[in-house]
């Protein structure tokens, strides 16, 4: 089998030796085709050329060479077709070069640039200046959903850089990019310091021309940009140290200093995965959290849409942005924390869901994304809130910044100094709170202790033989007050005890110099020497003038309206 093969390659390398001994410096071959086989008999490469001009044993120079490069193996491979108006070939060192143009063809992609080398011993280009390389393939579908690109655009990557060096393997090409590396890919346009790409080798010769035409085959395995990388797509432009591109998964890796920039929204964090269209930042213990800045969205949503100039910050250990077709999901996970003007929360994680909004004229993905309006936000798990000294916990908050309000459910409490409040779900607005209970479960308050509003049935001298009880009632103090002493046991002095409120339903309204707590519904009251039930109540409260106190509420009156019954001990009133 070994014999047949021989001979040919000795016929050929006598037919070669015959061509180059025509040529002479006076007498250029003119259209002329020489193959170089391997030691194992294989081709290694095939040159052709309009003229030869024979400069030595060593170099031949060539006018509009065309080379066809091959695997030399049994697979028989063609893995390049090359063409340029002028080389110098070396013949002993199997290598070309040339100042000229050069257009490089191989599977699935096509180069193209000024000044390049060749070697045949490394399989290895490098084409200098103006490198231009297009991929039949795109790679942009790691930021956008696969489904919104146009199916009836052919899909494509385009690469520029200042330098290229190509190496053929048998199993895959490399590209190695650098100097302003500028890629496109359907909608997104990357930048880069340097990029590497791996794209499969070409099949063997069973495929025939279909090696090198051009398809739409996944042919490139793996991206990596490094240096100052900026992406832009979609109206996001995503910034990191190294960007990774896994096309036939659509996936994404970005690492150091990771961040995505869009209309209404800054996120960041240490590395960014991006798959499908979704996209996860995430954060490290040594450089600092997930971060997101949302601009413009009207804050937390307790001040409405007068708190526009609001910014929210988040926190957390990882956050998702999910782009759907008329919405923008954003999920926060992992300790999350927000500050939003004087609110700051707290929970394990938390969801906005904005209208993607995009600019005005403009349709489809290449439209600016923004993210709009924002419908709600959405916090669980140990939320705790705290705005303006006071304090409210729950397992749920929603808020709906566009109505400036915020529901919180799931045992919701709010703790304003001495002033506590639970209830079943609660509703905070801008200066005012309502909180609402159900059958079994009313609201409860408990404010500051109240003074002892007692009488005494009995009279008592005073040390001088006076009638305290009766000076006390002529001064406007009732008797037990003035004595501090309980009606059942003269002597006795009275326990205070915090004043606690019960009813169905709960407003808190936040006036300019107090804060009225109405209570409707059921109304039942418990405080010192107290027992009383209505139909509603105000409980008026001022700030604390004492800067050391503890309880910023101080009560100042309370008003009981419809059907009062008060109970004390010896005596029942209604009105």
């Amino acid at each position: 089998m070994r014999s047949p093969r021989i001979l040919s390659i000795f016929i050929l390398v006598c037919l070669t030796g015959s061509l180059f001994g025509q040529m002479t410096p006076n007498a250029p071959v003119k259209n002329f085709r020489l193959p170089r086989f391997g030691d194992n008999g294989y081709t290694e490469w095939v040159l052709q050329g309009a003229k030869g001009i024979y400069d030595s044993a060593e170099q031949v120079r060539v006018e509009m060479m065309a080379m066809r490069v091959y695997s030399g193996d049994e697979r028989m491979a063609l893995e390049l077709s090359m063409d340029s108006p002028e080389a110098t070939l070396r013949l002993k060192e199997n290598r070309a070069y040339s100042k000229g143009a050069i257009e490089i063809v191989g599977a699935n992609f096509k180069i193209s640039g000024v000044g390049w080398e060749w070697s045949g011993k490394t399989k290895e280009i490098v084409v200098k200046e103006d490198t231009v390389v297009t991929f039949t393939q795109a790679i942009a579908g790691a930021f956008t959903d696969r489904g919104s690109i146009d199916s009836g655009v052919a899909s494509q990557t385009k690469i520029q850089s200042g330098r290229l060096i190509l190496r053929t393997t048998a199993e895959a090409y490399y590209f190695e990019f650098t100097g302003d590396v500028h890629a496109v890919s359907d909608q997104m346009d990357l930048k880069s310091e340097q990029l590497i790409a791996l794209a499969d080798a070409p099949e063997g010769r069973e495929r025939g021309a279909k090696a090198v035409a051009p398809s739409e085959l996944d042919s490139v395995r793996r991206i990596t940009a490094s240096g100052d990388v900026v992406i832009v797509q979609a109206g996001k432009t995503v910034r990191a140290d190294q960007a990774e591109f896994f096309p036939r998964e659509q996936r994404a890796n970005l690492s150091g200093a990771a961040s995505v920039e869009m209309t209404g929204a800054y996120l960041s964090g240490e590395t960014i995965r991006s798959q499908s269209g979704e996209v996860v930042i995430a954060g490290t213990s040594k450089v600092g959290r997930a971060q997101t800045i949302l601009t413009d969205t009207g804050g937390l949503g307790v001040q409405g849409a007068s708190a526009l100039s609001s910014d929210t910050i988040v926190l957390a250990d990882t956050i998702t942005l999910r782009e759907q077709a008329s919405e923008n999901h954003f999920l926060f996970n992992g300790s999350v924390e927000v500050m939003s003007g004087s609110l700051q929360l707290r929970s394990e994680r938390m969801r906005i869901n904005a209208n993607r909004a995009q600019a005005p004229g403009r349709e489809g993905d290449d439209a600016k994304l923004q993210v709009g309006e924002v419908k709600n936000i959405v916090a669980d798990g140990g939320v705790r809130i705290e705005q303006s000294g006071q304090v409210a916990t729950s397992e749920t908050v929603t808020f709906y910044p566009s109505d400036g309000r915020a529901v919180l459910s799931g045992a919701p409490k709010v703790t304003n100094g001495e002033a506590v409040v639970t209830g079943h779900t609660m509703e905070l607005k801008p200066k005012l709170a309502i909180f609402r209970g159900e059958a079994g479960e009313p609201v409860v308050v408990q404010l500051p202790e109240m003074p002892d509003l007692g009488y005494r049935p009995s009279r008592e001298r005073g040390p001088e033989g006076d009638d305290a009880s009766a000076s006390a009632e002529e001064s406007g103090v009732p008797a037990a007050a003035a004595t501090g002493q309980d009606a059942s046991e003269p002597g006795s002095p009275i326990e205070k005890r915090d004043t606690m409120v019960t009813s169905q339903l709960l407003r808190m309204i936040e006036e300019p110099d107090e804060t009225v707590f109405r209570f409707t519904e059921n109304v039942i009251i418990a405080a010192t020497n107290l027992d009383a039930t209505c139909e509603r109540l105000d409980v008026i409260t001022r700030e604390s003038g004492d800067a050391g106190s503890r309880a910023p509420l101080e009560l100042e009156r309370i008003e009981a309206l419809d059907n009062v019954v008060i109970e004390q001990t010896g005596r029942t009133a209604t009105a």
